[in-house]
């Protein structure tokens, strides 16, 4: 592997796994920064690091090589943050969504560009096994023709990190960019664009909050989507209900696919034929390792999925703009 110098910039669950995951695939030089010291310290000791920082733009004063960044803070400060990074010309690896609003993306794209930066947004469902394998069986023309698509995600937002108070977390907070819309819903827009074909349009929406959690945030998205392959998705997230699911059902001319990604199994139906179960079961751990191995590779070669790079950030947010609580 070539040398690489990474930072770390949030050192919260997310930054915490990508850390731990650049060492193990052989990442000597990893660089952290998060305002919270304990945290901080807690994780360098776990990779053996002594390359510690409260402020990133000292970090980057201090340490002159380094070639990539991996944003892992709350939604709302991406975009100023990254703008810090790549006029130091260096590569970018952002938490989806790219941000709260379209401003100063314009500002960033620019710089990106004109330095020829690789700019990678993170969405590990690309690199699920599961996921995976019902791309291979949608290309396939297992159903045939694909007509319509029921995307269903939902889970208990105080159960993502038991062990913390979920209204301090920035899903729950409108200033940090938190809301169904933004942290969900963006891992089902992605999937939709990478499956069905690109949203040419939202024939309806409601963005809401119905649940009781202490938020201020939207709870519940239902959007109906048609891409510019003529297929129809509706897709429905949240994060209220006590129970979590999470499935992709494909409906065709000759049959459906349903991808269960909390059970792990792909169902395949088709007309006259015996119902098949696919156990996809991987270390869940695995998609990410796969997510940082992609940007490593994309530092070199700069050849980002188009459904991966920081146009595709973008396109998120301009079709959702229109769209509020």
């Amino acid at each position: 592997m070539m040398k690489l110098k990474i930072l770390i910039l949030g050192c919260g669950s997310i930054g915490t796994r990508h850390a731990k995951n650049l060492k193990s695939i052989g990442v000597k030089d990893i660089v952290l920064c998060d305002k919270d010291k304990s945290r901080l310290q807690s994780l360098a000791n776990i990779i053996g690091t002594n390359l510690l920082y409260v402020d990133y733009k000292q970090a980057v004063k201090e340490n002159r090589d380094l070639s990539s960044v991996i944003i892992c803070t709350p939604t709302s400060y991406h975009v100023e943050q990254a703008l810090y990074f790549a006029k130091n010309r260096i590569n970018l690896f952002i938490e989806k969504p790219l941000s709260h609003n379209l401003d100063k993306v314009k500002s960033l794209q620019k710089i990106v560009d004109s330095y020829k930066l690789s700019v990678m947004i993170g969405h590990s469902y690309m690199f699920e096994f599961g996921f995976l394998k019902l791309k291979s069986l949608l290309e396939k023309k297992t159903i045939g023709q694909i007509y319509f698509v029921t995307y269903l995600q939902g889970q208990f937002l105080p159960d993502w990190h038991p062990k913390s108070d979920y209204r301090i977390e920035y899903t729950a907070r409108k200033k940090l960019g938190g809301g169904a819309l933004l942290t969900l819903t963006s891992h089902s827009f992605y999937l939709v664009e990478w499956l069905f074909g690109k949203v040419q349009s939202i024939r309806g929406d409601i963005v809401t909050r119905v649940g009781k959690l202490d938020v201020d945030v939207d709870d519940s998205v239902f959007l109906l989507m048609i891409t510019d392959k003529n297929i129809i998705v509706q897709s429905q997230n949240n994060f209220i209900v006590p129970i979590h699911n999470h499935k992709i059902i494909v409906e065709g001319e000759k049959g459906r696919l349903e991808y269960d990604f909390v059970e792990k199994k792909i169902k395949i139906l088709l007309l006259n034929k015996k119902n098949k179960i696919l156990d996809v079961n991987k270390d869940s751990n695995d998609r990410f390792v796969k997510e940082m191995k992609y940007f490593l590779s994309n530092i070199k070669n700069n050849n980002l999925d188009k459904n991966l790079n920081l146009e595709s950030g973008i396109r998120f947010l301009q079709k959702m703009k229109n769209l509020s609580f």
